[in-house]
């Protein structure tokens, strides 16, 4: 006989298909909702280019500093890193030790410079490697002719515009179909996309690496890391943790030339670092107006600094911050081809659509010694 006795119905026994699952009518997202280095770019720093390859030139003026490459006790022929900087008649010291010289002549295939030495009321004393030497100018002889000339051409620069594309599409069945959520398909993909795109562009202006690829026609625009090699301080190696004399440090040598308001881009690593030791000293400043999101102002000694942090500096970027100089640095886009969405671009005979962003693009830094890089930070001191 079937067993009569009265159980429960469990939600295990009626067939899915039968019961009415709660679905959230709204779709949450995970993805980063924030681009600022990209932002930041397109609203205040952009301008179009005419070519897919374009090129700049910058010059700094007459320099003042060189180094010495190897130890020396009396000679009088100095092997520098560049004896372009001195021409004969020139007066240099050594600060290390005070010493004053008086250049004779400047060898420029060798990069030696000849002086009689011990030219003040220094003594002469040894030179030790890496001795700093700075030219103050030059002295020049009563009835002397004009000494010789020294012009510098300024350097060359090269980029390219990069091509991003970020497709997405539905089929027509897809598409016809109702669905519990409230928006369409079509409307969360453009949201999901659109932030997809924008990142993608950001991590090219950050980390990429220019590059003409003539045989496959394609080409990779140089981010902002690509360009700087003269100011970089990592941490790392004395186990990352970041001081406010650190940070101090870093801001000295960000702030040496250019503009005295610059912009840190920064992980939320570093940003709670020096959140920790500046308390006080940071001010929540409106940016609208210039950059169309809100920053954190932190003033230094050596200039101001407004703060915002990126999610694009994650996983190994997650130490790094990034100081620029925004009055040399531009986004390029191609004359035309500044981010759109080009919408039904399927196949004519595609059972559905096909829509996508597309940018062609490229970044413009220029003098690298008016940004700075801090990384290796794990930690506050």
């Amino acid at each position: 006989m079937p067993d009569m006795t009265q159980r429960a119905v469990f939600t295990y026994d009626i067939d899915r298909e039968r019961r009415d699952i709660d679905v959230s009518k709204d779709i949450a997202r995970l993805l980063p909702d924030e681009t600022p280095f990209a932002a930041i770019l397109m609203r205040a720093k952009k301008e179009n280019t005419n070519t897919a390859e374009y090129v700049w030139f910058d010059e700094e003026p007459g320099g003042w500093w060189a180094k010495a490459e190897a130890t020396l006790v009396d000679a009088t022929d100095i092997v520098v890193d560049d004896a372009s900087l001195f021409a004969q008649h020139d007066i240099i010291k050594v600060p290390r030790t005070g010493e004053v010289m008086y250049v004779t002549a400047s060898d420029l295939d060798t990069d030696t410079i000849t002086v009689v030495r011990g030219y003040g009321t220094t003594a002469a004393a040894a030179l030790e490697a890496d001795d700093w030497i700075m030219r103050m100018g030059n002295a020049m002889h009563e009835g002397s002719n004009a000494p010789d000339v020294k012009v510098k051409q300024p350097k060359k620069f090269v980029n390219f515009t990069q091509i991003f594309r970020t497709p997405f599409d539905q089929t027509g069945t897809s598409a016809a179909e109702s669905l519990k959520t409230n928006e369409k398909e079509r409307v969360r993909l453009r949201k999901n996309k659109a932030i997809e795109h924008r990142l993608d562009i950001e991590r090219a202006a950050l980390f990429g690496e220019k590059k003409e690829d003539v045989a496959n026609k394609r080409r990779m625009t140089g981010g902002v890391l690509s360009f700087i090699e003269s100011n970089v301080m990592d941490i790392s190696s004395g186990g990352g943790a970041l001081s406010e004399s650190d940070f101090e440090s870093f801001c000295e040598m960000l702030f040496q030339y250019g503009s005295k308001k610059k912009l840190l881009i920064c992980s939320p690593r570093v940003g709670s670092v020096i959140n920790q030791f500046a308390t006080g000293k940071i001010q929540t400043r409106s940016g609208e107006d210039t950059y169309g999101i809100a920053l954190s102002e932190y003033l230094s000694f050596h200039g101001r600094l407004y703060i915002v942090t990126s999610k694009t500096f994650e996983k190994e970027y997650a130490g790094m911050a990034l100081g620029v100089d925004m009055e040399n640095i531009q986004y390029r886009p191609l004359n035309g081809r500044d981010t759109s969405l080009k919408t039904n671009i399927q196949a004519e005979d595609y059972d559905g659509w096909k829509d996508e962003y597309f940018t062609e693009a490229g970044m413009q830094v220029r003098l690298e010694q008016t940004h700075a890089v801090l990384k290796g930070v794990t930690s506050a001191a």
